[in-house]
């Protein structure tokens, strides 16, 4: 036997030792793994040989790595919801069920439980920063005056430098800034579509852009998604030759409310699919800068968009503060200037100075400092979530775990209905979405969205508890 194959052998029986281990449930989902270090003392190795037995486990999905944190367990792959991928579903006059007026009160209720709201927790958020920022922006001579209609020039070259990558690099003059990012999404589906336009859309996908398509009169055809890897291309073909989209809209990157993300390949070829049919495309990349794997930013479709068919949309309201209602929409420069002319004759500029503090932080080493802490800390927060539901709640259930963002999406068992759940929730004042809401046919009936970016504490592991019981009873 040669060095090289005993050392084979060495870093494989470790990493055996360990799925023995984690199977047998000595190290449960969201549990920590001893550290590098304390493997080798224990099995007498040197770091790099405990280093490639980690590296087993990640490669066969037992554990996931965080920067400064070690390595976690995650939930076996049979407790994820495997959706057996349905057919694409036409629905010609999409509409939003009330449901979601009585929804947002709840959220909009200190009282309640936020596991409804798709925000952070306000303890992640960069106070003292900010402060400086606004602070900056006081002194600052623009902001006592008409901003641009666009936005401000250095915010909008901010984000611009962001947003570009390898293969496409974003101009200031390609950006225009908005109040938030459903904003954003409702101008850029204006401009460019006229009532009755087919429009292809990713399901399950976020209510607030059903809602959209409502109010503009657009009609949806839903695509089935993968809750790991997102959109499905078979599918999405065979809605492109049946019925003509004209646009697509996909959150390929941590989707809402699955989490999913959608591989760099997949994200290649969807845009070569795209390109050759001449369907245009709505990202929404909302919680792209929210991977809890390292500091390396998954590329977006526009990054990687040579044919200019990508119009993105994003804000700061899950990575920096929702508060600020800093959003944007990154398209090609005609769009812009029709926004420009529709801003200036609805309300000539937006405030100069969430602007001018949103672009003294954006970039600056207190908001890299922020994203860094904010990513490592989401990473363990979603399993511990994910460990307490798989714990509390009903046999059968399943939680598909997200490698960026804070969302949940949980499956419970057949013949449990996430819209009775949330109705006696409510009644505890605890707040959640029902899966029907995210969807315009109805599916989805048994899965719910949940808010994993609330710190944990005594009073939501009790709101789990209550929910575990209240699911079990229904």
């Amino acid at each position: 036997m040669t060095d090289t194959d005993r050392l084979l052998t060495k870093y494989s029986k470790i990493a055996n030792s360990l799925i023995g281990r984690i199977e047998s449930g000595e190290f449960p989902p969201g549990s920590k793994l001893p550290s590098l270090r304390k493997i080798c003392l224990f099995e007498e190795c040197n770091l790099s040989t405990a280093v490639e037995a980690f590296g087993i486990l990640q490669e066969r999905g037992f554990i996931n790595g965080r920067e400064r944190s070690g390595y976690f367990v995650l939930p076996r792959p049979e407790l994820y919801p495997k959706y057996k991928l349905e057919k694409p579903v036409r629905v010609p006059n999409p509409s939003v069920p009330e449901e979601v007026s009585s929804l947002m009160s709840e959220l909009a209720d200190p009282g309640f439980i936020p596991f409804g709201a798709a925000v952070p927790d306000p303890q992640f958020l960069p106070y003292s920063s900010l402060q400086k920022s606004y602070k900056k922006s006081l002194k600052d001579s623009q902001v006592y005056k008409y901003s641009d209609a666009a936005g401000i020039l250095e915010l909008r070259k901010k984000i611009a430098i962001r947003s570009s990558g390898k293969e496409r690099r974003i101009r200031p003059e390609e950006v225009f800034i908005t109040l938030g990012c459903s904003e954003a999404a409702f101008l850029a589906l204006s401009l460019s579509t006229k009532p009755g336009d087919k429009v292809a859309v990713e399901s399950p996908l976020h209510f607030v852009l059903y809602q959209i398509l409502s109010e503009l009169k657009l009609k949806a055809i839903e695509i089935p998604t993968d809750p790991l890897t997102g959109l499905d291309l078979k599918s999405y073909i065979s809605v492109i030759k049946k019925e003509s989209p004209k646009f697509l809209i996909t959150i390929p990157t941590f989707s809402n409310p699955t989490g999913s993300l959608m591989p760099l390949e997949s994200k290649k070829e969807l845009l070569k699919i795209s390109s050759k049919y001449g369907v245009k495309i709505l990202e929404d990349d909302i919680y792209g800068d929210l991977q809890h794997n390292g500091n390396i930013r998954p590329p977006s479709l526009l990054s990687l968009d040579t044919e200019g068919i990508i119009t993105q949309v994003s804000s700061l309201s899950k990575s920096v503060n929702p508060g600020l209602r800093i959003g944007w929409m990154i398209s090609e420069r005609s769009k812009v200037e029709n926004a420009r002319r529709l801003r200036l004759a609805e309300a000539i500029s937006l405030p100069a100075v969430p602007q001018l503090a949103s672009s003294y932080f954006i970039g600056s080493l207190a908001h890299e400092r922020h994203l860094r802490e904010f990513r490592r800390r989401l990473g363990g927060l979603v399993l511990a979530y994910a460990d307490s539901f798989l714990e509390y709640f009903p046999k059968g259930t399943k939680v598909a775990i997200p490698k960026g963002g804070f969302l949940l999406w949980i499956e419970l068992p057949k013949g449990k209905d996430s819209r009775v759940l949330r109705f006696q929730a409510a009644k505890k004042k605890i707040s959640l979405v029902p899966g029907n809401l995210f969807s315009l046919s109805g599916k989805y009936v048994n899965n719910f969205r949940i808010n994993a970016g609330v710190l944990m504490g005594p009073k939501v592991i009790s709101a789990i508890q209550t929910l575990g019981k209240i699911a079990k009873e229904i």
